[in-house]
């Protein structure tokens, strides 16, 4: 995941997922980002964690926002 950290650009400030498309096995886009995320990244997150914020046509792109729990390593 990256930050979006140009203030002059749009989205200033939003973390951004890696890309990916929705495949055949996908029924919609959260569980194509859910799919790629746990993939790139390890994080596995239930879809009660997550909030459809919505589309933005000028990206192509469906917007989610993601509580995550990060808990640290006790070893």
């Amino acid at each position: 995941m990256s930050v979006r950290m140009d203030r002059k650009k749009e989205m200033y400030g939003l973390h951004q997922s890696f890309r990916g498309e929705v495949e055949p096995k996908d029924s919609n886009s959260l569980k194509a980002i859910l799919r790629k995320l746990k993939e790139e990244t390890g994080l596995r997150i239930h879809h009660s964690q997550t909030k459809w914020i919505g589309n933005d046509d000028k990206f192509d792109c469906d917007i989610y926002a993601i509580k995550l729990n990060i808990r640290k390593n006790s070893q």
